[in-house]
């Protein structure tokens, strides 16, 4: 999608627009499945969205949610993050800013990173012969609260080993 607004019309005629050009159905499933994707103001998980459906009393098979969920990719609506293996990450892409994330890789909390500095950098790299449809920078380490486990889970082990010694 290019840089016009993203309201919630704009958004469904450009879906509306993919799958008329991939020679797809045009569904009351397909919509409503992206109109609950756009509800989230950040990441959600397939099992959220499910649940999202459910609330609002449209049911639809996981089949059916899995397929639109890759439609919803394919058009540059939703990206999947990689965040995890288990359970598949999305978000909207709701405009051209870059965003970026921190996430641990002992308890894989996934928090939000906002860099004024880091933003302009990411916005400011133009690639050659590269069409650019979002930006995105993952940054994976260990959070304060693992890390403060992980000292305490040595200390222990090392007083363990000094007491064993004496």
């Amino acid at each position: 999608m290019s840089e016009k607004a993203y309201t919630q019309e704009a958004v469904a005629t450009y879906f509306r627009e993919f799958l008329q050009a991939n020679g797809l159905r045009q569904t009351r499933e397909r919509f409503a499945i992206l109109c609950a994707a756009y509800e989230f103001e950040g990441t959600f998980t397939f099992d959220a969205l499910q649940q999202t459906l459910l609330d609002h009393k449209f049911r639809v098979s996981t089949a059916t949610l899995y397929n639109t969920t890759q439609l919803l990719v394919q058009a540059n609506l939703l990206i999947r993050h990689p965040f995890s293996s288990s359970n598949a990450v999305f978000e909207r892409i709701s405009d051209s800013h870059p965003k970026s994330y921190q996430i641990c890789n002992n308890c894989h909390r996934i928090t939000r990173i906002k860099s004024k500095d880091l933003a302009a950098a990411v916005e400011s790299y133009h690639p050659r012969r590269f069409g650019v449809s979002h930006r995105i920078v993952y940054v994976y380490g260990t959070c304060p609260k693992c890390e403060a486990a992980r000292k305490k889970a040595l200390k222990q082990t090392q007083n363990r080993i000094e007491h064993e010694t004496r």
